[in-house]
């Protein structure tokens, strides 16, 4: 199973686990260090994951957890 997949499997569960939005539930996922590093490596190597970051920051907006400065990405 490839990572991106394990991160989306997370989520449903912390989801269903906490009862929470998806928002509340990237949020508690990336409270754990490694996950954090993986999205935080993701979004600057993998094109895939940087759109979905890009997309997270407009859907989003001031609540984002993906911050943007310039070109570059970066967990908030």
């Amino acid at each position: 199973m490839a990572d991106r997949d394990r991160w989306i499997l997370h989520l449903k569960d912390l989801r269903a686990a906490h009862g929470v939005s998806i928002l509340d539930a990237e949020r508690l996922a990336l409270a754990d260090p490694a996950w954090r590093r993986w999205v935080e490596r993701q979004i600057v190597t993998d094109e895939r994951c940087r759109r979905m970051g890009l997309k997270h920051i407009r859907y989003n907006r001031e609540a984002s957890l993906i911050g943007r400065d310039g070109d570059r990405l970066f967990v908030r």
